[in-house]
């Protein structure tokens, strides 16, 4: 059995990948791969992982949880989606680092599938884009008052995905950058699914609905009906020359930078992001995704 864990992050994803694999859950049903609805496990999950810490876990176990989230038989890989599986997100940012848990909560999510082959994928955005939308959608005030107590020349991905590494070795990690995704995202379907690489996914474009204008959008969906790309790296062409001439300009605006904060900041926090991304490319049992 493999456990295909996409962990987010806040802010990346919106449940998108997860809605789009749920509508085709007969095609790929029929290659093994199972998407339960995320009401179905979201909570029970998170609740079990808390509640299993320090119980010894079997076969019979993992068994008994996937017989109550499931309804399909002859099952070989499950997909479950939630960006809370780290952290809630007001505690994004905590401590002054990205998911300052997240090696614990993998432990524990590990720990309820002990004969499974798990899987993790993480989307990783900008700090100096991400902690101004955490930021922009807190009302709880927690984030303003992690961001005004962080080092912000300390936020590292690197330090939260070998947290990651560390608490679940042998577990493959699968990485890459919000920023890209718009040239990658069938990819990234494929890589979270796992289903054949020959196989198109209906509904994949709706995606992009909200980076593109409606008559862009249309042109989209009859380009690829037309000229079908023969393979990842031309459909990457294609999308990159579409999203240029369609894409929205609200599409581009950013998040309000939090008080304090200069262009200079923004400037210096995505320079450490690329190099940050190098770092991580190179880790061992990680995987980056890019065009």
């Amino acid at each position: 059995m493999e456990i295909a864990l996409h962990l987010g992050a806040h802010l990346t994803d919106q449940d998108h990948l997860v809605r789009c694999l749920m509508r085709n859950r007969g095609p790929l049903l029929a290659q093994g791969i199972a998407v339960p609805g995320p009401g179905r496990y979201r909570q029970q999950l998170r609740q079990l992982a808390f509640d299993m810490r320090g119980h010894e876990t079997n076969a019979q176990t993992q068994e008994a949880l996937l017989d109550g989230i499931l309804d399909e038989d002859n099952v070989r890989r499950v997909v479950f989606s939630s960006d809370n599986f780290l952290a809630m997100s007001k505690w994004a940012l905590n401590a002054g680092q990205l998911y300052h848990a997240a090696g614990e909560r993998v432990q524990m999510l590990r720990h309820l599938f002990p004969e499974a082959r798990l899987e993790l994928f993480l989307g990783l955005r900008n700090p100096a884009t991400f902690l101004p939308a955490l930021l922009a959608a807190d009302e709880t005030g927690a984030v303003r008052k992690q961001i005004e107590e962080a080092d912000l020349a300390t936020i590292r991905w690197s330090n939260t995905v070998t947290q990651i590494l560390e608490a679940a070795p042998g577990v493959s990690l699968t990485v890459w950058a919000d920023e890209d995704t718009p040239l990658l995202w069938p990819e990234v379907l494929r890589a979270v699914s796992g289903h054949a690489p020959g196989m198109d996914l209906a509904g994949w474009l709706a995606w992009y609905h909200r980076l593109v204008t409606p008559a862009g959008h249309a042109a989209m969906r009859r380009w690829f009906e037309q000229n079908p790309p023969m393979d990842d790296a031309a459909r990457r062409r294609m999308l990159a020359a579409l999203l240029a001439r369609f894409v929205k300009p609200e599409a581009m605006e950013s998040d309000p930078l939090p008080p304090g904060w200069t262009e200079d900041t923004d400037d210096a926090l995505s320079d450490l992001y690329d190099e940050d991304l190098d770092l991580i490319a190179a880790l061992p049992g990680v995987t980056l995704l890019e065009p």
